[in-house]
């Protein structure tokens, strides 16, 4: 990556939550919603598009992200031991399915669903060890299965508007990688590579155009790339650890953005805010799991 493109946008703060590790921004287009959560702060959120209507809800363990369902009562929550559906009315949290083999000084990271309702989710060792992390789907009640690749820290995933394409960072490395979902066999390919002062690629979104928007942890900014991977532009942001972007909006236009508070991972000030930038594309609505019917 060279460079930072022409700004493309500001982002304003929408809700000063303080979160110690913002993540895993949800559009719900149905009940226009947006969802994210704070894994260090073992904590799921809730806020309309102006920022309003907040609602928060504790959780037993560090929750990585989170995902929407076919069924508008339910989503599901990558928590730390495994993937689990959770009813926000009912406040009930029921356990899915952990991958085999998961070893107690891993967790669940970041995940998405695909175009076709499969829910992708990596996991990763607590302090990072190269090369022990790791891709999974979820298709079907209780049908994990791995996906081809070591990961240190998996961030994303984010599709293609067709779903032929799959996108996944390793934050650590600095890489984003793509995959080609029509090949039996799916080698990783390099998309783009973050140099040292770009700080390192997190949380992922597609457009309608099928450009990707990449976080930068470390790097104040939300960066978008052409399909080909030649940078378009940066949003800005007044803090540093910018950690994962969703298109939404009743226009899907406006892009909601999560952060991490600072070095120790408190919230101060606007660092762990949630900030709204508008673009002149729109997004691709939220993949909805079909597991849970």
């Amino acid at each position: 990556m060279t460079g930072r493109g022409p700004v493309l946008g500001q982002a304003r703060l929408v809700w000063a939550a303080g979160a110690r590790l913002g993540e895993g921004a949800v559009w719900d287009d149905r009940g226009g919603r947006l969802w994210w959560v704070d894994i260090k702060g073992c904590s799921l959120h809730g806020m309309d598009e102006a920022g309003g209507d907040r609602r928060s809800w504790q959780l037993p363990q560090e929750p990585g992200c989170l995902a929407l369902t076919e069924n508008p009562a339910r989503i599901i929550i990558g928590l730390r031991t495994g993937v689990f559906s959770f009813e926000p009315e009912a406040g009930q949290l029921e356990f899915v399915v952990a991958p085999k083999g998961l070893l107690a000084d891993h967790h669940l990271n970041d995940g998405k669903v695909d175009p076709s309702g499969r829910f992708w989710f990596g996991t990763m060792q607590v302090d990072q060890h190269p090369a022990e992390g790791a891709l999974h789907i979820l298709d079907g009640p209780g049908q994990v299965t791995g996906f081809a690749g070591t990961y240190t820290v998996p961030n994303g995933p984010a599709f293609s508007p067709d779903g032929h394409v799959m996108y996944c960072a390793d934050s650590p490395i600095r890489i984003v990688y793509s995959y080609d979902l029509r090949r039996e066999i799916s080698e990783k390919r390099m998309f783009v590579r973050f140099g040292d002062d770009d700080g390192c690629p997190d949380g992922l979104a597609v457009d309608a155009e099928g450009c990707l928007w990449v976080a930068h942890w470390g790097g104040g900014c939300i960066s978008r790339f052409s399909a080909d991977g030649q940078l378009r532009g940066r949003i800005e942001l007044p803090t540093e650890n910018v950690t994962s972007c969703a298109f939404g909006g009743v226009d899907m236009r406006t892009l909601f953005i999560t952060t991490a508070g600072g070095p120790d991972g408190a919230g101060t000030g606007i660092a762990g805010g949630v900030f709204a930038a508008r673009t002149e594309v729109a997004g691709l609505p939220s993949g909805r799991a079909r597991l849970m019917e």
